[in-house]
């Protein structure tokens, strides 16, 4: 057991939250409002590809796409 204590060093923060590491440990830890989670870094990797991967789709696919549009018939 690693009886030193974790030097965290701030990776980003915004509004939303901030994302820190502990070299040492090799543990990301983010913090977003009243949730922390604590990643090794490969699977922090692998998690911000995904959101990487997610929001450039995102914002690539036109309004609407992929959503369920609500169909509305005029009745007289």
């Amino acid at each position: 057991m690693n009886k030193k204590p974790c030097n965290h060093e701030i990776l980003g923060a915004n509004e939303s939250g901030r994302v820190q590491i502990c070299r040492d440990c090799d543990v990301v830890h983010l913090h977003l409002q009243n949730m922390s989670l604590r990643f090794d870094s490969t699977q922090f990797a692998q998690l911000a590809l995904l959101i990487a991967q997610a929001s450039k789709k995102m914002v690539e696919e036109p309004k609407g796409v992929g959503r369920r549009q609500a169909k509305f018939t005029v009745v007289h």
